[in-house]
């Protein structure tokens, strides 16, 4: 992005499946099981947010490496903090996401939208 430079729907577009394909990219290096596609949707949304790096080296992936949904989910909130501060506005997105309230027990254990 530039400052005060505009850009078309159309190439924010492109922009936006560029970026989500390196994401998918990266996880298929890191991410060695199958997951149900409602998890892999969530996952690759995460890891857009969070970073690849992030992402990868993070205790929900090796969970999801042991196919061990529902304690993956319970990773999600604690993805509230930058630079060590918590961030009301990350903790809102989680809530909004259903991982505040699957990471409860209210969702028994399931991943959100599974």
């Amino acid at each position: 992005m530039v400052p005060g430079k505009t850009i078309t729907e159309r190439l924010a577009a492109q922009g936006l499946i560029t970026n989500v394909l390196r994401v998918e990219r990266a996880l298929d290096k890191c991410v060695v099981q199958p997951m149900p596609q409602k998890v892999y949707d969530a996952v690759v949304s995460f890891a857009f947010n969070v970073g690849t790096g992030n992402a990868c080296s993070s205790t929900l992936v090796k969970l999801l490496n042991q196919r061990r949904w529902a304690d993956a989910c319970h990773q999600l909130p604690r993805w509230v903090y930058v630079k060590g501060v918590f961030n009301q506005g990350l903790d809102n997105r989680r809530a909004r996401e259903g991982w505040t309230t699957a990471a409860r027990g209210k969702a028994r254990g399931k991943w959100p939208g599974a």
